[in-house]
Parts: structure tokens; sequence; C-alpha cells
């Protein structure tokens, strides 16, 4: 519903969509999940030194 003296402005182009809503947040997604995997590689090489005896039989 459009309220009296408001106007749309112009539309979006279709690059400017795809950029916003498709390659930005695919290359956020990509950026964050590569930082995490990097820092949550330590850890798991760290459990896979020494097993835990609660998932470990001996």
């Amino acid at each position: 519903m459009i309220e009296d003296g408001t106007f749309a402005g112009e539309g979006l182009t279709v690059l400017q969509t795809l950029t916003y809503f498709v390659i930005a947040p695919t290359v956020l997604f990509l950026g964050i999940s590569f930082f995490a995997y990097i820092t949550a590689k330590e850890t798991r090489s760290k459990k896979k030194a020494k097993p835990v005896s609660l998932t470990h039989i001996e």
C-alpha cells in the first residue's frame, strides 16, 4: 500500500540483486566457515591424540 506523497525509488539491477542477495552472503558464509574450520582443526587433532576413557575401551 502506497501512502499519500510517497514515491517508489529505482529498482535494483540484476547485477546488484545477485551481488546483495547471492554473492555477498555466500562469500560471508564461506569465509566464516573457513575460519571456524581452521580454529577447530587444532581441537580435533588434540582429541585424536588422546582417547577419552568414556569413548575408548582399553
